[in-house]
């Protein structure tokens, strides 16, 4: 395991109880003054009800029994924005069609699929805003203690809003349980590579449907995107975990439960029995309408065509979550050997800490102050999306582009919506204001929350 820690300083700390707390701050990591966590607000017993829910529904699904309690532990994580701009550079764009053609081999006339392809004319260019409340892509988990691919799963919860400064009492229990804290193994410079990757491929996705939206065609490829970041920020968060850690085969399987809002995720264990048992019944069913495998009679087919197969799928069921380690394993050891080239500073001027709503309003300001309110815009001098694409305004209100995702329009109006509360005011012109600006945004977000009255709203400007 590749380790980071060289010293720790021991603080004990009088907690509420009538014992003493010892935490431990390590001489690496992320300044502690721009630390943040999640609190645990989810009791163990719900933590125990995701678990066995997670590993006991589904037909397939093996019923986990007879665990130990789980541990407490406060992970770390690196929560990275970032405004994008991209540019597709070049790209073809394809319509599938049916042609016929004559095979002389066959000598008939037969129908194909073929694809006509043609170069964009043109260039786009697009800016969009990254937060990581609408991306648990940029949530990245700092450290290699555990497999990524596992950990992940508990960052798709809203449980970011929440992050507050953390503290010693946030290791505060009800009961004699300790709440451990795992260090920060993985440097900001590494996160943000990472976080490169996931907008890379989500660009590049975001391109894709874009072309075939508006160009009415069915494929593209030799996508070329030219991305540029700025006002990038990452910032240290710890997120409450609840461990479940069960022996299986010889290896521990764990399972991780957010600690605030409940998601899940974690490998899971499956019932070769029944596995096999579908299998057996249903290779029987193929081989009694297909007449067999042709070889061997029935000998062969019950055999081949039935044995066969069933022992297969079972062990497959049975060694998939030992597999499934072992490759992730093998990810995780590029990981820490790519980590190597990354630049050790824990610290920058981008590395900050958290704040949900000023992450938000952040993004909002600059993009007030560039005046640039589509997401999609043509590098030709219709830049920018016209009164004719949004009549009323809506799209303008929010401060979203036209081709906003409706994670981007919730975003946006929440953020609006607590900058622009009459409550929020004591003058009377100031709330008279305020309170005209939030039923301007109501209105907007009433109709472009809704699929079917913005596309609606979209195509005939009604709404």
């Amino acid at each position: 395991m590749f380790y980071l820690i060289n010293t720790f300083r021991q603080l004990s700390i009088r907690t509420s109880k009538p014992k003493l707390l010892t935490v431990f701050r390590y001489s690496t990591g992320p300044p502690p003054e721009k630390l943040k966590a999640i609190p645990f607000s989810q009791h163990v017993k719900a933590a125990e009800k995701t678990f066995e829910d997670y590993h006991g529904k589904g037909f397939f699904s093996a019923r986990v029994s007879n665990i130990p309690p789980p541990e407490q532990v406060y992970l770390p994580f690196w929560v990275v924005s970032a405004t994008v701009h991209a540019t597709i550079e070049q790209a073809q764009v394809g319509r599938r069609v049916m042609r016929s053609r004559y095979n002389p081999a066959t000598k008939r006339t037969e129908s194909f699929w073929e694809t006509d392809w043609a170069w964009v004319p043109e260039k786009h260019s697009f800016s969009r805003d990254y937060i990581p409340l609408a991306h648990p892509g940029l949530q990245i988990y700092a450290s290699h203690r555990y497999r990524r691919g596992l950990v992940n799963h508990i960052t798709t919860g809203p449980a970011l809003e929440n992050a507050v400064p953390f503290s010693p009492s946030l290791l505060d229990t009800n009961d004699n349980t300790t709440r451990k804290v795992d260090p920060f193994l993985i440097y900001p410079t590494t996160a943000l590579r990472f976080a490169k990757t996931y907008i890379k491929d989500t660009e590049e996705k975001l391109a894709d449907e874009f072309l075939r939206r508006v160009y009415g065609m069915d494929e593209t490829r030799l996508l070329k995107i030219k991305i540029h970041l700025e006002n990038v920020r990452a910032s240290p968060v710890y997120y409450p975990t609840y461990i479940f850690s069960v022996n299986y085969l010889g290896r521990r399987l764990r399972t991780f439960v957010n600690g605030y809002d409940l998601t899940i995720g974690g490998t899971k264990v499956y019932n070769w029995e029944r596995v096999a048992a579908v299998s057996a019944l249903g290779m029987a069913a193929t081989m009694t309408l297909t007449g067999g495998i042709g070889w061997g009679g029935a000998s062969g087919s019950f055999w081949l065509g039935i044995v066969l197969p069933t022992l297969a799928t079972s062990f497959l069921a049975m060694y998939y979550p030992i597999l499934s380690l072992y490759v992730r394993d093998l990810i995780r050891a590029q990981e820490i050997k790519a980590m190597a080239q990354d630049s050790e500073a824990w610290d920058s001027d981008w590395v900050k800490g958290y704040a949900a709503f000023e992450d938000q309003e952040r993004r909002r300001t600059w993009r007030e102050e560039k005046a640039n309110y589509s997401s999609w815009r043509k590098t030709s001098s219709n830049e920018g999306y016209s009164e004719a694409g949004d009549p009323k305004g809506y799209y303008k209100a929010l401060g979203v582009s036209p081709h906003a995702s409706q994670s981007e329009i919730q975003s946006a109006f929440r953020g609006l919506a607590m900058k622009h509360h009459p409550d929020r005011f004591s003058d009377p012109e100031e709330k008279t204001a305020a309170k005209h600006k939030f039923q301007t945004i109501s209105s907007a977000y009433s109709i472009l929350r809704d699929a079917k009255k913005r596309k609606l709203y979209d195509y005939t400007g009604r709404g």
